[in-house]
C-alpha cells in the first residue's frame, strides 16, 4: 500500500482548522490535523508546497519512518 494523494484543506481561517488528508493506492483515506496559532495560511503553504509532495509514494503503515524522513527533510 501506498499513498497516492494529499490534499489540504483550511475550514476556517483564524480558527486553528488545517487538515491534511491523505489516499492510498487501495482508495483508503487519512486525516491529520496541523496548526500555529494565527498562521493558518503559513501552515497549509507549507504542508501543500513541501510536505504533501514528499509522502506520495511512501507506506502509510510506516509511521516512524515517515516521520523521521519528515524530520530530517
Amino acid at each position: 500500500m501506498k499513498i497516492v494523494a494529499a490534499e489540504v484543506f483550511v475550514t476556517s481561517p483564524s480558527r486553528n482548522f488545517v487538515t491534511l488528508k491523505i489516499t492510498t493506492d487501495e482508495g483508503i483515506t487519512g486525516i491529520g490535523d496541523a496548526t500555529l496559532n494565527g498562521r493558518e495560511l503559513a501552515v497549509a503553504a507549507y504542508l501543500k508546497e513541501h510536505v504533501a509532495q514528499l509522502l506520495i509514494g511512501k507506506d502509510p503503515h510506516m509511521i516512524e519512518d515517515t516521520w523521521q524522513f519528515l524530520y530530517r527533510s
